[in-house]
């Protein structure tokens, strides 16, 4: 069912995504496709537009030839010499007559059919003449006052031939058409390789999430089951002395301790994916909280026939939430108690390292392996399940431990102790605020002094 759902989130995501890339590979070819048309034509227009300011302005200087021709006319006629149509002027009267027939020579066979309308006055057009040539057209009404008898009073239709510019538009829409099919293309892809770049931490997600919870009910169901067995147990024997059942009851009394402190677990990790933790950050003497910290834990370590020191510490302050590492305390001392032979020394020691300091909790107990260290802070992971069940360990408190240092932007790595057993060293900023909020918490800073 997991499979199906995270097939079907997939597909969502491929067709977000190539949707979104087809959408703007379209909109970008369309903006290309019309910027590319009106420049192209720009020129062009430009052109009509002297030429037609010229012939407004009466008869050029230049020697005036038949039809009103000059010597840029002469000019222009080389070019026509080179393409057939390229700039030309056809002059029609108000009743729609061509009048410079010889002026057109060869031209006029193809243009003889062109009609005068006069709607179109001043207006840029594009027109398809013999269904060969293409022209971009200016329709000009000359004054009857206009110097240049010639055209005065009639109408002039300039034209300019516009067949390279369509012919580099229809390579360009070609092009622009292959383009975009292989952007297409490539878009598949795009979206194929983000939609399972986009899944993969999702599907990590919910691989731990499934897992926590199978761990989470296996957990919380071994020690409910025992705690029911025993009261099953008693209720068979109602007239029993509580001495004769006391470790019926010891055994019940215990796992509900482990209860509570696996679902006392349960919440904090709930509250550090929730990001629900509101801090309290205050400036610390680090000495006097550790010895504070150290001291009651001294006095179990000698009933388990263990010894618990805590090193010289030279004394500076930090800025620290005093509950937050009051617990990653109480759970790397607890974690080294549990690992711990009898009549070893587990050391408890501080010190600074440029502008950071470091918690050193060290045992001398079985150690961890190098394969081990990479998921030692995995939640549920135990190195050793038989031995951390007899110890009471339920696999999450190195998993808060590494939450509670990442509040307070550290690192916490674990390394052999030489000769024998495992050193944990949280690496810790002096000041872990710098104007941020704490990962996973909403910032709450009262700063006092703690001796």
């Amino acid at each position: 069912m997991s499979n199906k759902v995270n097939r079907a989130q997939q597909w969502r995501l491929f067709w977000s995504s190539f949707i979104g890339f087809t959408l703007i590979f379209v909109l970008l070819g369309v903006i290309v496709f019309v910027l590319f048309r009106r420049t192209i034509l720009t020129s062009t227009d430009q052109t009509l537009r002297v030429e037609r300011s010229a012939r407004l302005a009466g008869p050029p200087r230049q020697t005036t030839q038949p039809f009103g021709q000059t010597q840029s006319n002469q000019q222009a006629q080389h070019r026509a010499s080179i393409h057939p149509f390229m700039t030309t002027t056809v002059i029609f009267s108000p009743a729609g007559k061509i009048l410079n027939k010889a002026q057109l020579g060869s031209r006029y066979s193809t243009l003889k059919n062109i009609v005068l309308d006069t709607s179109q006055r001043g207006e840029l057009r594009t027109i398809s003449v013999s269904g060969k040539y293409n022209f971009r057209t200016l329709l000009v009404k000359v004054p009857a006052s206009n110097a240049d008898q010639s055209v005065a009073g009639k109408y002039l239709l300039i034209m300019e031939n516009i067949d390279p510019q369509k012919a580099a538009m229809s390579t360009f829409t070609r092009v622009m058409l292959i383009t975009m099919g292989v952007f297409w293309l490539l878009s598949i892809l795009m979206s194929m390789w983000m939609s399972r770049l986009t899944m993969r931490p999702i599907l990590r997600s919910w691989g731990r999430q499934t897992e926590f919870v199978g761990n989470a009910a296996h957990e919380l169901r071994t020690p409910l089951t025992i705690i029911q067995n025993k009261l099953e147990l008693l209720l068979t024997k109602p007239n029993d002395k509580i001495i004769d059942q006391a470790e019926n009851i010891a055994i019940a009394s215990s796992e509900s301790q482990r209860l509570q402190k696996l679902t006392q677990d349960l919440l904090a990790l709930a509250r550090s994916d929730s990001n629900t933790l509101q801090t309290n950050f205050e400036t610390t003497h680090v000495a006097g909280f550790l010895e504070h910290t150290v001291e009651p834990y001294t006095e179990i370590a000698a009933s388990q026939g263990k010894k618990l020191e805590l090193l010289p510490v030279t004394d500076f302050k930090a800025i620290l939430d005093q509950n937050l590492i009051h617990q990653l305390m109480n759970i790397l001392i607890d974690n080294a108690m549990k690992y711990s032979p009898k009549g070893s020394t587990i050391t408890v020691s501080a010190k600074l390292v440029n502008r950071k300091w470091q918690l050193i909790v060290g045992d001398q107990g079985i150690g961890i392996k190098e394969a081990d260290r990479k998921r030692i802070f995995d939640r549920f992971y135990r190195v050793d399940t038989s031995r951390s069940r007899q110890t009471g360990g339920n696999g999450l408190g190195l998993s808060i431990a590494q939450w509670i240092v990442s509040l307070h932007h550290g690192t916490i790595t674990v390394k052999d102790n030489l000769p024998q057993g495992s050193q944990f060293v949280a690496t810790l900023p002096l000041n872990p605020e710098n104007g941020l909020t704490p990962v996973g918490g909403r910032k709450k800073t009262k700063k006092k002094k703690v001796d």
